[in-house]
């Protein structure tokens, strides 16, 4: 088995440059206790020689250019997407490898299969092939029926992915530095090139807002004392029962897929440190007042009008919230902010194309990210 994967790889030193030198970067290494032929993460590339022993040599090869373009879009080292079991996350991946690359013997999945749309990312796959998988298609552990072959196939194609940022940027560096992409399209080409781009998190960011808008509270004291000057100046003391707003836009533009992840995004709140959360839902008024103390699970939309943004900014203001969160895709005219309002805005833009088309803007009254529907 080792002599047929390295004729495979000398081959792809001069006709498959990236394939070749993504799978360089990792171990290869045997593993016969595995129900998947080739698997990745880690930085290993693991293959049962029990299996690929009666597959052909276009079947081994195959089964290894899976792997390497696999990680070349990164996904065995990207975040997880959020509510999604192992199966999903290993199918939602084959659906997009299937989707930008054609097979002859390799046995792999595509959009079709699941009656969904082309071009779509992997974690948007997975999202949507979780919410057609039966009861049983969760995670080991679960109190039901023993998955079948295929179900644990699936399963541990992805128990080696792990977020890693140092493995995606070394991948980063192969893709920037590939002239030659061998049998691999140029659109492909492209999506990988994009791939490498920094993009915001908006994970991230919204910690950081948490903190922002608890630092700005604070209120001068004569219990505790300045660090430089002592008791001669009042000290400060910092607030921390924070009053965040999020500002849902369910006018007629944003799509309902859309609206599921927004929620996603405010579920998302509660693991920032977020004790309790108000939110609204807007269009062209306010439409739906809630204040969560857990996360939501069955939503009501109601609104589906036009835009404007006025309405949650003035409300925000007028209740007194430190910071405001507006879920959009950004089509609306600007909004004029009130005299003396303190509290902080971030605007989370549906995609990047909205981000492109309205960052400009929303950047002179507040931070702004992206939210790809991943």
């Amino acid at each position: 088995m080792e002599d047929r994967i390295t004729k495979i790889l000398e081959g792809w030193y001069l006709m498959e440059p990236p394939l070749f030198q993504v799978l360089c970067c990792h171990e290869m290494a045997v593993n016969r206790d595995m129900p998947c032929p080739v698997r990745c993460g880690r930085k290993r590339v693991e293959y049962n020689p029990d299996i690929l022993d009666y597959m052909s040599d276009t079947f081994l090869e195959e089964a290894l250019k899976t792997e390497a373009i696999r990680l070349l879009m990164k996904h065995p080292y990207e975040r997880r997407p959020d509510g999604c079991c192992q199966q999903a996350i290993a199918m939602g991946s084959n659906v997009v490898v299937g989707d930008n690359y054609k097979f002859r013997e390799f046995p792999i999945e595509i959009p079709l299969d699941f009656q969904l749309k082309k071009g779509m990312p992997y974690e948007w796959y997975s999202r949507q092939i979780q919410q057609q998988l039966p009861p049983s298609g969760t995670e080991p552990g679960d109190e039901q029926d023993e998955p079948d072959e295929q179900v644990l196939k699936y399963q541990a194609l992805a128990e080696l992915w792990d977020e890693d940022e140092l493995c995606a940027i070394m991948i980063n560096g192969i893709i920037e530095n590939t002239k030659d992409w061998g049998s691999l399209s140029g659109a492909f080409a492209e999506k990988l090139k994009a791939s490498t781009k920094a993009k915001i998190d908006f994970r991230k960011l919204l910690g950081g807002f948490r903190s922002s808008i608890i630092s700005s509270k604070r209120r001068l004291t004569r219990m505790r004392p300045d660090r430089r000057y002592g008791f001669d100046q009042m000290g400060q003391k910092r607030e921390y029962d924070t009053k965040l707003l999020v500002a849902v836009d369910v006018s007629g533009s944003v799509s309902s897929e859309s609206l599921s992840y927004f929620y996603g995004v405010i579920n998302s709140a509660f693991r920032y440190g977020f004790q309790a959360v108000d939110v609204i839902q807007f269009d062209c008024g306010i439409r739906v007042v809630q204040s969560l103390q857990k996360i939501i699970k069955d939503v009501t939309i109601i609104g589906r009008g036009g835009t404007s943004f006025q309405e949650p900014i003035n409300y925000a203001h007028e209740n007194g919230y430190d910071g405001l969160l507006i879920l959009t895709d950004g089509y609306a005219p600007q909004p004029t902010i009130p005299d003396n309002m303190r509290c902080k805005i971030l605007w989370a833009c549906e995609n990047e194309e909205c981000y492109e088309v309205n960052h400009h803007w929303m950047e002179t009254i507040g931070r702004v990210c992206t939210i790809e529907l991943s």
